[in-house]
C-alpha cells in the first residue's frame, strides 16, 4: 500500500513537472529568440497635452503585444467565414498555431525595443498560445479524420447541427472582437444543440456525431470559461481608452458613434473617451473617413496596426514599421500586415491607404 502510495506520488510530481516545463518552455524562448537590442525597462509615456486623467497614460509596448490576443480572435473569423461555404476539415488548423507564434515572437522584438513591456503580460500570452495551440490541434485532428468521415458521408446538404455550428462559429467570432471569451454563453449553444429536431436529417450518422462532438466540445468550453471567469474578476484592466483630436469641429466629433467628447485640450483639440478593443477601431476610423487627425493615445505617439492587402502589396502605412506579413485563409490572395506605426498623421495615412484599397484591420489600443 505504502509502495501504491509512493508512487502515485511519484506520478503526479512528474506530472507536475511536465506540466510546469510546458509552461516555462515557451516563455523562456519567447524572452531569448525573439528579442532585440533595446531599453530593459519600460516606463509611461508622458504625453505631450498634460493630460492627468486617471488611467490616462499607458505602457508603449502594451500596443504591439495587444496583437496576439487578436490573432485568436482571426483565427475564429476565418474559421467562421470558411464554414460558410465549407466544412470543419476545410480550415488549415496548423497554419493557425505557426502563426500564433511567429507573431508573438515578432511583436515581442518591437516590444522589447520600446521598453519590453510587464513579463506578466508576456506570460500570459504564452500561456493563450499553448492553450489555443492545444485546443486547435485537438480539433484538427479531430476534423480532419472522423469528421471528415461523417461530412462525406452526409454529402453537400448541411444538417442542422452543421448550420448551428456555422451560426455559433460567427457569433463567437463577432463577440470575443468586443467582450473577454470567457464571457460567451457556450451552455447556450448546448441546449440549442440538443433542441435541434432529428426528423429530416439529410444524414443520421452526421447529425449524431455533430451533437456529440459540439456537445462536448462546448460543454467542456463552457466548463472552462466558468473557471477562467472566477479569476477574471479580480482583473482591474480599463474597458475604455482617452485620445487626442481634433481636426473637425465640435458637433462633427460628437456625432461619431461611441466617443464622448471629454474636455478641451488646446485650440481644435479634444480629449476623447471611447470604448476599447473593435469599438475603439471603429470610432478612430469614423473620424479618420470625417477629416478628423488623431495627435496622441493614451499617451502615446506610436501605435500598432493590422491592415489587409492583396498580395505583393508594400507596406500598408507609409512611415511605419512592418513586423509581419501573413495570409489571410478566409480571403485567398490577400494578406495580413503588422504595422508599427507614427500617431502623428495616422489620420491622414489611412485615408491615404484606403484610397490605395487597403483595409485597415484593426488599432491596437494599450
Amino acid at each position: 500500500m505504502r509502495r501504491g502510495r509512493r508512487r502515485g506520488r511519484s506520478l503526479l510530481s512528474l506530472v507536475v513537472l511536465l506540466v510546469a516545463l510546458a509552461i516555462a518552455l515557451p516563455i523562456a524562448g519567447v524572452e531569448t529568440v525573439c528579442r532585440a537590442p533595446g531599453p530593459t525597462a519600460w516606463a509611461l509615456p508622458s504625453g505631450h497635452f498634460g493630460v492627468a486623467e486617471p488611467d490616462y497614460a499607458r505602457p508603449t509596448p502594451d500596443s504591439v503585444l495587444s496583437y496576439p490576443d487578436w490573432d485568436i480572435v482571426y483565427a475564429h473569423r476565418d474559421f467562421a467565414a470558411i464554414l460558410q461555404t465549407g466544412d470543419e476539415h476545410s480550415f488549415h488548423y496548423l497554419p493557425s498555431i505557426v502563426d500564433y507564434w511567429t507573431s508573438l515572437c515578432a511583436v515581442n522584438r518591437m516590444a522589447a525595443q520600446q521598453g519590453d513591456g510587464e513579463i506578466g503580460k508576456k506570460a500570459r500570452l504564452s500561456l493563450a498560445g499553448l492553450g489555443f495551440s492545444l485546443e486547435i490541434s485537438i480539433k484538427g485532428a479531430y476534423e480532419s479524420t472522423l469528421g471528415w468521415v461523417t461530412a462525406a458521408i452526409r454529402g453537400k446538404t448541411k444538417t442542422s447541427e452543421d448550420i448551428l455550428a456555422q451560426w455559433e462559429a460567427g457569433d463567437y467570432a463577432d463577440f470575443i472582437g468586443q467582450w473577454p471569451w470567457y464571457q460567451y454563453s457556450f451552455w447556450k449553444q448546448v441546449r440549442r444543440l440538443i433542441s435541434l429536431p432529428m426528423a429530416g436529417t439529410p444524414s443520421v450518422t452526421r447529425s449524431v456525431e455533430r451533437r456529440l462532438a459540439l456537445g462536448l466540445e462546448w460543454s467542456a468550453q463552457s466548463l472552462f470559461a466558468q473557471l477562467v471567469s472566477a479569476g477574471a474578476g479580480l482583473s482591474d484592466t480599463p474597458r475604455a481608452i482617452d485620445s487626442v483630436v481634433g481636426g473637425i469641429d465640435q458637433p462633427q466629433l460628437a456625432a461619431i458613434p461611441d466617443l464622448v467628447i471629454v474636455r478641451a485640450v488646446a485650440e481644435g483639440k479634444w480629449l476623447v473617451r471611447t470604448p476599447r478593443y473593435d469599438a475603439f477601431t471603429r470610432a478612430m476610423l469614423a473620424l479618420a473617413a470625417d477629416g478628423g487627425e488623431i495627435y496622441e493615445i493614451a499617451g502615446n505617439d506610436r501605435i500598432f496596426v493590422t491592415a489587409r492587402a492583396a498580395d505583393g502589396a508594400s507596406d500598408a502605412l507609409p512611415g511605419a514599421r512592418q513586423l509581419f506579413s501573413e495570409p489571410i485563409q478566409s480571403r485567398p490572395g490577400w494578406r495580413r500586415l503588422g504595422e508599427e506605426s507614427p500617431v502623428a498623421g495616422l489620420a491622414g495615412v489611412i485615408r491615404g491607404a484606403q484610397e490605395r484599397g487597403i483595409e485597415i484591420e484593426h488599432l491596437y489600443d494599450y
